[in-house]
């Protein structure tokens, strides 16, 4: 204790320096954040001088060793700094240095802590709290730098380490004596490092006590005080000098203090950064470009399929076309369609498809006519018509439109398939709807061909027609009846046949079978009587001659008369009569000549023995007069037959009907060839027979050739 009033009495005068503190100090925070300017006093520059010459010859290397050791922390500037603040207070007074076991400050590992840490806030060290009296407390808003300068500053004013001051680091604070824990206690509430009360009034601290005299008491106030200047001035120097260091690093004396982890600091690591270069800089705008364009290109995308979808929602069946078919006046139902409707124009289309029947459609009704009519509505459609035959053969694939013209062959089943196309290509608008539409139908052709009776009533000699319209069969029609015939032939229009009516033909009704494509039909002839002329004679000698009768035809023209007839050839032109000059008809077709009858038997036109012409004779004007074609025809025979028969000319006129002459004194023509309507045929003699004949039927040539025969005007 008496030490301690030493030090009390040395220091009186300098204790009312920090007066002009307490007027700054009013705000407790102001005085704590701000540093304290330098007092009168040369110790603080002496130290700082001395700490800045001298940064690594500090002879204390054992005691910052050993503060190295106990913080664990310290980096490798923090025993520097260490050593340079305890060597500034070298050159005191002993009388300063004596109470330096007992001074508030004596904790050398505690600043070995902070002064290790470059950042604002630094973790305190075990080291404080196992102290047995800790030394200046740490100023929450001051710098770390600044604090632990100051604790520095406390540091140096210790004497020379003893063999004590070692142990003070491992005493307990159960061993420290009393001076020393009120002289701490008494440091550490100075308002210079708390920043809470002003320096003259921690003096008086709460919870101090003080000797009963009262200048001692001021004393002891007035040393914390001045300790606490000297720390600030202390610590401002230690900054600087670490400043100092930082900039222009020394090796240090001493052994080199354990690695540690460089710490850089953020500011100084961006500034250090190299500047972008302009293709860095435009690679970098021209990527942040690209992500902004892609943002742009996803919500257009997310909007227009938005728009899409409501689109796509919105083609309904509705919208599909409706396409109507018809066949022979049926209707057609559908079997299947595949339509497209558009959604975003002609690039983005619904789709429709159904499947409404795998098998074909069977007509009800069969078709009646060899060219059924199709109609397709609307027509501006392209179609696609297929049709097949039981035995799988295609008899038709083309258009709608050009199957108008198709005429079924024959009857039987078919099947049929119609597509209805609609494309872009044909369609003006090419948003509208595409696609296709099928119908498969199955229908039976049972055409029933027209058979006409084209000469209901005919007489005696003369020709009856029947006309049988186009068959599906191409097969000839058959009739049947008691009338000879040569049979159905080709005509314009279908088939036709002709019916010689013998001069003898029983009258009245005769009922004719037509059969054609299976269809069978009775037709009613009616045939009545023709009015024929006969001539009687009292001797023999009397007959006309020459005379050729039914039976009296010669070998060569008999074989011709069994032929098949050619094509019909009359069409053209007709008949007219083989001579151009008038002529006379002795005997004409149908006359019967009679030798020796009664009088009764001529009044009665009845009687036996005579004979009957199936041919015309004629007597020409003038002797070797020119004869004629009558119609168009084929030369079957041309030659002298001699005897009565003299040159014999044969003409087919097709259909089975021939021009047959006998008498002819000279021919024009020969066999085999085509001669046509007057065309110069020979020429005549005194007479000649005329005859016509279909198959061996003849008839009676005055009527064809004088337009007067009915049935052969169809053809």
């Amino acid at each position: 204790m008496e030490e301690d009033k030493k030090s009390t009495a040395v220091q009186p005068e300098e204790a009312p320096k920090p007066k002009p503190r307490r007027r700054k100090a009013a705000s407790p925070q102001s005085a704590a954040d701000t540093p304290p300017a330098p007092t009168d006093s040369a110790e603080p520059p002496a130290a700082d001088g001395q700490s800045t010459k001298k940064p690594a010859a500090s002879p204390k290397k054992p005691r910052a060793k050993k503060n190295t050791k106990t913080t664990k922390t310290a980096k490798p500037k923090t025993p520097k700094a260490a050593k340079t603040a305890k060597k500034a207070p070298a050159d005191e007074t002993p009388e300063r240095k004596a109470p330096a076991q007992e001074s508030p400050v004596p904790a050398a590992p505690e600043l070995a802590g902070p002064k290790s840490e470059s950042k604002p806030e630094p973790p305190e060290t075990p080291a404080r709290e196992d102290a047995a009296a800790p030394t200046v407390p740490d100023v929450p808003s001051t710098p770390e730098l600044p604090e632990s300068a100051e604790r520095a500053e406390s540091a140096g004013t210790e004497p020379e380490p003893t063999a004590d001051a070692p142990a003070a680091d491992d005493t307990p604070a159960a061993e420290a004596p009393p001076e020393a824990a009120a002289a701490d206690t008494a440091v550490t509430d100075t308002p210079e490092q708390t920043g809470d009360v002003p320096a003259e009034d921690a003096a008086e601290p709460s919870g101090l006590v003080f000797s009963d005299d009262l200048a001692n008491d001021k004393a002891l106030a007035a040393e914390a005080a001045r300790m606490a200047n000297i720390s600030r001035t202390a610590q401002l120097s230690i900054a600087q000098i670490m400043a100092g260091l930082e900039e222009n690093p020394a090796p240090s004396a001493g052994p080199a203090p354990a690695p540690e982890a460089p710490q850089h600091d953020s500011s100084d690591d961006e500034d250090d950064e190299p500047q972008d270069t302009i293709p860095q800089a435009l690679g970098r705008g021209v990527f942040g470009m690209f992500k902004w364009l892609l943002l742009v290109v996803l919500f257009v995308l997310v909007i227009a399929g938005g728009g899409v979808a409501w689109l796509y929602r919105s083609a309904t069946p509705d919208m599909l076309p409706e396409v109507k078919v018809t066949f022979d006046g049926q209707e057609l139902a559908p079997t299947a369609y595949k339509w497209h409707v558009p959604v975003v124009g002609s690039f983005f289309r619904r789709t429709y498809a159904e499947t409404l029947n795998f098998s074909p459609v069977v007509l009800e009704d069969a078709i009646s006519d060899a060219s059924p009519d199709i109609i397709v509505t609307p027509s501006d459609y392209s179609t696609q018509l297929t049709i097949t035959d039981a035995d799988k053969e295609t008899v038709y694939e083309g258009s709608v439109t050009a199957f108008r013209s198709y005429l079924f062959a024959e009857n039987g089943t078919f099947d049929a398939k119609l597509v209805v196309t609609a494309s872009d290509s044909a369609a003006e608008d090419r948003s509208s709807v595409t696609g296709t539409e099928t119908w498969q139908f199955r229908f039976i052709v049972s055409i029933k061909p027209s058979i006409t009776l084209c000469t209901p009533t005919v007489q005696q000699g003369s020709v009856a027609a029947v006309r049988v319209g186009s068959t599906m069969s191409r097969t000839e029609p058959t009739l049947t009846g008691p009338l000879e015939s040569t049979g159905f032939v080709r005509a314009a229009n279908g088939w036709i046949c002709y019916l010689p009516i013998p001069w003898n033909a029983e009258t009245g009704n005769t009922e004719l079978t037509v059969t054609a494509d299976g269809y069978t039909e009775t037709l009613t002839l009616s045939v009545r009587a023709a009015s024929y002329s006969y001539k009687d004679y009292s001797a023999k000698s009397q007959l006309m001659s020459p005379y050729i009768g039914a039976d009296d035809a010669p070998d060569a023209v008999r074989r011709l008369l069994t032929t098949d007839g050619g094509e019909i050839q009359w069409a053209v032109g007709g008949f007219v009569q083989p001579f151009l000059d008038s002529f006379d008809t002795p005997l004409l077709y149908g006359m019967t000549e009679y030798v020796g009858r009664s009088y009764s038997e001529r009044s009665t036109n009845y009687g036996y023995g005579g004979r009957t012409s199936i041919n015309v004779v004629i007597k020409p004007k003038k002797s070797k007069d020119s004869m004629i074609v009558p119609a168009s025809g084929h030369v079957l025979l041309a030659e002298d037959l001699g005897g009565s028969y003299g040159y014999t000319v044969v003409i087919d006129h097709g259909a089975g009907l021939r021009s047959i002459f006998y008498g002819l004194t000279a021919l024009d023509v020969e066999a085999g060839d085509d001669v046509k309507q007057g065309q110069l045929l020979g020429t005549s003699g005194r007479t000649v027979v005329a005859e016509l004949r279909i198959g061996t039927v003849p008839i009676n040539p005055l009527l064809v050739w004088r337009g007067q025969c009915d049935g052969l005007k169809y053809y």
